[in-house]
């Protein structure tokens, strides 16, 4: 305040138009100036802003070119890799090979299909290619397999229906395990199953398993109602559960002239059964291959073991039967005494025989094998479980009786096969029993039955063997096995078999190796580095 009063007065001294005159001249200077450099500025803008025209005019035909270049590129590229993937289709294995290949794979496919899976193989075969779905959609047999699960919806069996032509079907009713499964669709089971009854003509086989007794019940209810089966070659029934019986209707009987195979599980039969109790002895003329297996827990269970006037009483029903194997100890066979003439079970034209009691003491095995009369049988099969326990013996039933010298009950058997069956006692006369073998299939220490004052003792037969296969033996097992070979084969008592089997990784077992490669072709299987 002080200093704008000082400059007041100091001007006072000045005259008054000085003072005027001073304040005129100095403010138009000032506006002067600042308008040339507002001109000078906008020159400067205008100048900066229409080269940045020019250079976004340049851009702008610089980024036009280069989207055209973009687009030319994209396409050609595109082209490039239709082209490219068309030659590498071409030049793949899988498109190289023919039809008639691919046909062959699929087929093992839709085979090996799961029931359980919930896509179908030849459905997702037909969605790969255009190739594929031409080869699948022109290949009846494709669609030939019908499943009947919880998961089948109508038209997925309407389609397998309509795609499989005329030809013969395979139906398959699996995984009905509880009936409380349809209450969230009400009747499917039923519905399913009538979605595919007016092709009751067409089936081949069937093939029941995995389903409740509720299920079993309206099926074989319907069975019975569904008319002849003519095409039906073959039933197959497995147990949900140990103590389910498999139903007397599957055996078809009389719905089934052509009827080839049966193989259930858990079957009871007795002479007062609905399949046997007429005299009708046709109704499973035509039967030729015979499979009954006793659920994994059913071992002991007499719930579910049949009696021998039932089994008897099927067996005089199937005069044509080739094939005849049991699994398990389900015939109920008590005495053989005095039943020589009535209860004997004559064969002729049986050649397979297959045994696997399940157990290394069967209660009636050795009465069964007593009743059976074979003299065609060319396949013999005796499986016990592993175990240290030798299984039960049966040599001496294997010999006619009453005969001087050992006279075999099965003379023209060729493939034998045994596990836990002989022991040093009985390897004589599994030997003698079995002169013909050609294929012999040996395990354990049933190998053994190989040591050379055995061998000696039988006056040295087998000698036609031309594939030894070995199964879970040990060290010392091989040996006697490498001996035997090396003393039939040096003297020419025997051309060198074919010796298959598992040997594991130790300095002794590749020795034995080297020994065997000189009269046989072997490889090391399931290597142990231990």
């Amino acid at each position: 305040m002080m200093a704008m009063r000082w400059t007041i007065q100091s001007n006072k001294s000045m005259p008054d138009n000085d003072l005027s005159r001073s304040f005129t001249v100095s403010r138009p200077s000032q506006r002067n100036y600042q308008l040339g450099a507002d001109k000078e500025l906008f020159q400067v803008l205008q100048s900066e802003a229409a080269h940045l025209e020019r250079k976004e005019i340049e851009l702008v035909s610089q980024i036009r070119a280069l989207s055209d270049a973009l687009a030319s590129v994209r396409n050609t590229l595109s082209t490039i890799r239709v082209r490219a993937s068309e030659c590498a289709r071409r030049i793949s294995p899988a498109a190289r090979l023919p039809d008639e290949t691919l046909l062959a794979i699929f087929e093992q496919a839709v085979l090996s299909h799961d029931v359980h899976s919930w896509t179908r193989v030849e459905s997702a075969i037909s969605c790969v290619s255009h190739r594929w779905r031409r080869i699948a959609l022109h290949t009846p047999r494709l669609w030939t397999r019908v499943c009947i699960t919880p998961d089948t919806n109508e038209r997925d069996v309407q389609l397998h229906l309509l795609r499989s032509a005329a030809l013969p079907l395979d139906v398959e009713v699996w995984g009905w395990w509880d009936y409380r499964d349809s209450f969230t669709r009400p009747h499917h089971f039923e519905h399913t199953l009538a979605a595919v009854l007016p092709s009751a003509s067409r089936w081949r086989r069937i093939k029941i398993g995995a389903s409740c007794d509720a299920i079993l019940t309206s099926l074989s209810f319907i069975l019975r109602t569904v008319g002849p089966l003519n095409a039906l070659q073959q039933v197959a029934f497995k147990a949900q559960q140990p103590g389910q019986i498999c139903p007397t209707t599957l055996l078809m009987g009389k719905s089934a002239p052509n009827l080839r195979s049966i193989d259930v599980e858990n079957i009871v039969l007795t002479a007062r059964s609905p399949c046997l109790h007429n005299h009708d002895f046709d109704c499973f003329i035509g039967v030729t291959h015979l499979t009954l297996r006793l659920h994994e827990g059913d071992a002991r269970a007499l719930k579910t073991t049949t009696e021998f006037q039932g089994f008897h009483a099927l067996l005089l029903r199937m005069p044509n039967l080739v094939s005849l194997s049991l699994y398990g100890e389900l015939v109920c066979v008590k005495s053989a005494t005095g039943l020589e003439n009535e209860g004997n079970i004559t064969l002729p034209h049986l050649q397979t025989l297959i045994l696997h009691p399940n157990t290394v003491r069967p209660r009636y095995l050795r009465n069964l094998m007593a009743m059976i009369i074979a003299p065609d049988l060319r396949h013999f099969e005796l499986v016990y479980p592993d175990s240290f326990t030798r299984g039960q013996d049966i040599s001496d039933l294997l010999l006619k009786k009453g005969c001087e010298q050992p006279t075999p009950r099965f003379p023209l058997v060729e493939r034998l096969v045994l596990n836990n069956a002989a022991n040093i006692t009985s390897a004589a006369a599994f030997i003698q029993a079995f002169p013909g073998v050609d294929q012999l299939t040996i395990s354990g220490a049933d190998v053994g039955i190989f040591n050379l004052p055995t061998w000696g003792m039988t006056g040295g037969s087998w000698r036609t063997i031309t594939r030894l296969t070995l199964r879970a033996f040990q060290r010392d097992h091989l040996i006697t096995v490498v001996d035997w070979l090396d003393a039939i084969t040096s003297n020419g008592e025997l051309q060198a078999p074919l010796v298959q089997g598992q040997i594991t990784d130790c300095p002794t077992m590749l020795r034995l190796y080297e020994e065997l490669k000189r009269f046989t072709q072997i490889e090391l299987l399931d290597m142990d580095s231990k």
